[in-house]
């Protein structure tokens, strides 16, 4: 079996040995010192300086990820970057506290984000009618079921904005939004916007 994987094995597109570059990020992490990194998202032309303050480092879906608070600003979450999209970077002798009751936990922030992609903290609240409840609560550590009707279960769930809208437009006709108002306006918008991408499939048939 393991001799069948190996010789499936697809290498990811950026073809980066990281070895090196995770641990010199652990040591920062672990020493609080603040970093400088040349960062390049996937459409950039060239690298921008980044300071950050890095925190952890995550592995998911195929990537590995540096948790990070950029420097200067005023967010209470903080920014993910992926590790393969570090150009360079250099540990400064900058250091910065976090209170141990404030402290980073990958564990838990794990269970608030989807697909790596954070937003501020809210509270959701949805209805969902698909096939398997259990799924749900599997993809998000966070949620429970508050309330149990005929068609469906109300959740609630703790999470990070912007991944969680993707997974709840995965579930396509499953899920409705019910609060936050102003991510259920936000998400009904989106829904709207749909039916213009095929507006000529409709023509068509």
């Amino acid at each position: 079996m393991m001799a069948n994987e190996k010789h499936l094995y697809v290498e990811l597109n950026h073809k980066k040995d990281l070895l090196n570059t995770l641990w010199q990020l652990s040591l920062a992490i672990q020493s609080k010192k603040v970093i400088v990194m040349h960062y390049k998202r996937e459409f950039d032309e060239q690298a921008s300086e980044r300071k950050v303050k890095p925190v952890g480092i995550i592995f998911s879906e195929y990537y590995f990820y540096l948790i990070a608070y950029p420097m200067n600003t005023d967010f209470d979450y903080p920014t993910i970057y992926r590790a393969d999209r570090i150009e360079k970077f250099e540990q400064t002798p900058t250091s910065f506290k976090v209170p141990y009751h404030e402290r980073f936990q990958e564990g838990e922030f794990r269970k608030r984000v989807q697909f790596m992609y954070t937003g501020a903290l809210l509270n959701v609240k949805f209805k969902f009618t698909g096939p398997s409840p259990q799924a749900v609560l599997d993809r998000l550590p966070t949620a429970k079921i508050v309330k149990k009707l005929d068609d469906g279960l109300i959740f609630e769930a703790e999470v990070f904005g912007k991944g969680i809208k993707m997974w709840l437009l995965s579930q396509g006709e499953y899920v409705e939004v019910l609060e936050p108002k102003e991510f259920r306006d936000e998400f009904a918008t989106v829904i709207n916007e749909l039916p213009k991408k095929y507006a000529d499939t409709f023509i068509n048939n």
